[in-house]
């Protein structure tokens, strides 16, 4: 890596032509839903979005004109040329078997976005969004706290999971094009859903690995309390994760007599009498107005969330100030970007398109884009060099994160080659870092032996420093001058007092993308506001259409809030890497957990606009296709996903079960299946109870239905042999908790490299390194630096 990179040639502000992503060209060969969310990122971002509607398309078969949210800004054409092959930088498709389109165009980026990958024992298998998100574990550990094990393990809302992990495939394969423009070598990607969507699933991992405990859906949350109340008027989330949160609220409810009770005196206490708390406490929410305590208690800085409906979501005043909702040229009131920047390069420029539409057209003229590959990768590389790389190898981050949105976002920029170094304070310890998640048996410190922290941090740099000592601002200042990124994720405000807010890291470095990732976002009524991860989903109108059927509201077991705050920020700082090679121009990018979420629940958000109705939970089911749900297989607390999505599939599935059924009319058709849809469960119940989930998968696979088991974490991160095969199971040497598994990287590269290159350091493991190395000073400075404790390394014997 070069000493010092040098600055990217500067240019004129871009005119509107120009802005954002205008200068990517990018072919989606219509499918599912991921796909078309994909592109739609793009799409939004400016980009040339030619979508091809020459077969199978899932989602203008969804109900409630989803089309609309997924399709605009795009094209639509009916037959794919050579001609757009030829022009085009990048092919997204969903599809096992298309022909290598690289031939046609050497310089193409082509993203294979399937369930399972196109390599491994599962490559062949079909699957809708229920099989993905339960054969990645997510499904198994949803609802949390849940307490009937005769409840079936529970899917998130519409496509929650694909159009997280579909973000995910956007951000590597805009990477991948960006190196493509400078080496003018193409890339296929292999992007496997499933192994995206066991990424983001939490604790389970490093409770597996490092404890050998089966993380699980039910039981008593580790947190109390932590659940949705009814209140008056709509329903309200409560988490206390710190003692003075809890002795907060129980001064705002007014100090009542069971609250002093010993029972529930510290965290430990309550965790073991949740039962009798959640009684209470649900009695005394119900007598309260929702709007009344949510604003108390955040003026107590105490994590109280309303659990938003579509319609609440809309009249909300703090997206209203924040403007996030966003109008199509037709009228069409749409979720917006889950980021907002400096710069105007988001907008809602067209509408969806009818299909075919744009039959005959070409790719529009584009600028020819500053081939500079300082500006992309940060250093001197040529073309040549840049071939066989990581797609942003070259790109150095200052890493200002810690707890899991913002580690999540700068990991997927490490996995693609990005120098991320993470800047860690030994006397304000990252919350991961703390967590009891160690092995029984590793050596101190606890907070180098963290699994939790070793999940989410691999791949990375640490630099030990007391950042409120008065001598680090020289240390972070020489980190910030020759970096591209910088990210954090402290409270808003935290950096300005830091002296590294936005406009002090401009000063030191122009052309430094900055992300700032928060609950609520840096502006608004309320910025403010504490948000620990459950938020998101509650606040932004998940959780309320999350649960079974004329059910309660739950949570998704998975603190989506987190991983889809750190997902959306990664993408706006890739976005905005391409943006600065394309216009010069480096962005500063607010991230908003609220937003971050919200911009991805259009499904439920077009029900609402087109039904006039919020949505409410469906368990499993969904809103049209039938059969659909998770089945009790045979054995205890065992579970099976069966889908299916068109006619054939219907028929292959009673042939396989029962040629009967297809013969009975009140399932003759989608409409009729629907309409006696419990019917139809309890005879496809009876046959799946009396047999192993595995049998009912292979079996049902084999006949082209679309099924899979619900997985626990304990299967997977055990010696699954899908994700041995597909690489998702690292294990990257420790030296302090040694080979232990870890999640690996969900995507393959054809012409790059591929797997974990570190494991999660100590902290302040490359404080020398990083310091002597990039920063150029000398050993006798770095002494210097140590022995006034400005910066820190771990003990010399904790790096043998």
């Amino acid at each position: 890596m070069a000493e010092e990179a040098p600055m990217p040639s500067r240019r004129p502000t871009p005119t509107a032509s120009e802005a954002g992503l205008s200068h990517v060209r990018v072919l989606e060969l219509a499918g599912g839903v991921g796909i078309a969310w994909a592109a739609k990122l793009y799409a939004d971002l400016g980009a040339d979005v030619i979508r091809v509607e020459n077969g199978n398309d899932a989602v203008r078969l969804r109900p409630h004109d989803v089309h609309r949210w997924l399709n605009s800004n795009k094209r639509s054409v009916r037959s794919l040329s050579d001609e757009l092959i030829r022009g085009a930088d990048m092919v997204i498709h969903d599809r096992r078997d298309l022909p290598d389109l690289t031939q046609q165009n050497s310089q193409l980026v082509v993203l294979a976005f399937t369930s399972f990958g196109l390599t491994g024992p599962y490559a062949h298998y079909d699957a809708a969004e229920i099989n993905v998100i339960h054969a990645s574990s997510w499904g198994n550990l949803s609802p949390g706290g849940a307490t009937d094990p005769d409840l079936p393990p529970l899917k998130a809302p519409g496509h929650h999971a694909n159009i997280n992990v579909a973000s995910v495939a956007a951000i590597v394969a805009l990477a991948a094009t960006e190196r493509a423009a400078v080496s003018g070598q193409g890339e296929h990607i292999d992007f496997a859903a499933v192994a995206a969507a066991a990424k983001i699933t939490e604790v389970a991992p490093a409770a597996v690995s490092f404890l050998g405990v089966v993380a699980s859906r039910l039981g008593t949350r580790t947190v109390v309390p932590w659940r949705i109340f009814q209140c008056t008027d709509g329903l309200l989330q409560l988490i206390c994760p710190e003692q003075s949160q809890w002795e907060a609220f129980v001064e705002l409810m007014g100090s009542p007599e069971w609250a002093s009770l010993e029972v529930f005196a510290t965290g430990p206490d309550r965790t073991q009498n949740a039962d009798v708390l959640n009684m209470y406490l649900a009695e005394w929410f119900a007598d309260q107005q929702a709007d009344e305590i949510y604003h108390a208690a955040q003026a107590a800085r105490v994590a109280v969330t309303p659990v938003n409906t579509m319609a609440q979501l809309e009249a909300n005043e703090h997206f209203a100030e924040r403007g996030f909702f966003a109008t199509t040229p037709d009228g069409l009131k749409l979720p917006g970007p889950g980021f907002q920047m400096d710069q105007p390069w988001w907008r809602l420029a067209a509408e969806a398109p009818d299909a075919g539409a744009h039959e005959g057209e070409g790719w529009r003229h584009r600028t020819v884009p500053v081939r500079n590959a300082e500006a992309v990768t940060g250093t001197n590389s040529s073309s040549a060099a840049t071939r066989g790389r990581r797609p942003l190898e070259g790109v150095r981050v200052c890493d200002f994160t810690w707890i899991w949105a913002g580690p999540f976002c700068t990991q997927i920029l490490a996995h693609l080659g990005a120098d991320v170094i993470k800047l860690e304070s030994p006397d304000h310890l990252c919350m991961f870092r703390r967590l009891p998640l160690n092995p029984p048996d590793s050596p101190p410190p606890p907070h180098d032996t963290s699994g939790l922290f070793q999940l989410y941090n691999s791949d990375k740099r640490s630099v030990g420093i007391d950042l409120s000592h008065p001598d680090a601002a020289e240390v972070v200042a020489r980190l910030v001058a020759i970096s591209d990124v910088a990210v954090d994720n402290f409270g808003v405000g935290v950096m300005d007092r830091l002296g590294f807010g936005a406009e002090q890291l401009r000063a030191i470095n122009p052309d430094i993308v900055i992300a700032s990732l928060s609950g609520y976002g840096s502006t608004g009524p309320c910025a403010e506001y504490v948000a620990y991860g459950p938020a998101g989903g509650a606040f932004a109108g998940l959780y309320a259409s999350n649960g079974y059927e004329d059910g309660p509201a739950l949570e998704t077991g998975v603190a989506v809030g987190d991983p889809c705050t750190g997902i959306t920020a990664a993408w706006a700082v890739v976005a905005s890497l391409a943006a600065r090679r394309h216009s010069g121009i480096a962005a500063t990018i607010d991230v908003a957990m609220t937003e971050a979420v919200a911009a991805t629940v259009g499904e439920g958000w077009m029900q609402y606009v087109t039904d006039g109705r919020s949505p409410a939970p469906l368990g499993n089911h969904d809103p049209i296709w039938s059969p659909h749900n998770c089945y009790r297989a045979h054995g205890d607390d065992e579970w099976v996903t069966i889908a299916c999505t068109d006619e054939p599939m219907w028929q292959s599935l009673c042939a396989v079960i029962d040629p009967g059924l297809a013969r009975r009319p009140e399932f003759a058709t989608a409409a009729d299946r629907k309409r006696n849809e419990a019917e139809l469960d309890a005879a496809i119940s009876a046959w799946t109870q009396s047999r192993d989930r595995r049998q009912i998968t292979e079996e049902l696979q084999a006949a082209g239905v679309t099924a899979f088991g619900s997985v626990t974490s304990h299967e997977l991160w055990t010696g699954d042999a899908h994700f041995e095969a597909i690489g998702m199971l690292e294990r990257p040497h420790h030296p302090l908790t040694g080979d232990r598994v870890v999640p690996g990287i969900p995507w393959r590269l054809r012409d790059g490299p591929n797997g974990l290159r570190r494991p999660a350091p100590l902290l302040g493991q490359h404080t020398v390194e990083v310091l002597t190395d990039v920063l150029n000073y000398a050993p006798e400075e770095v002494g210097e630096l140590m022995a006034r404790g400005v910066v820190q390394e771990p003990a010399a014997a904790q790096t043998h």
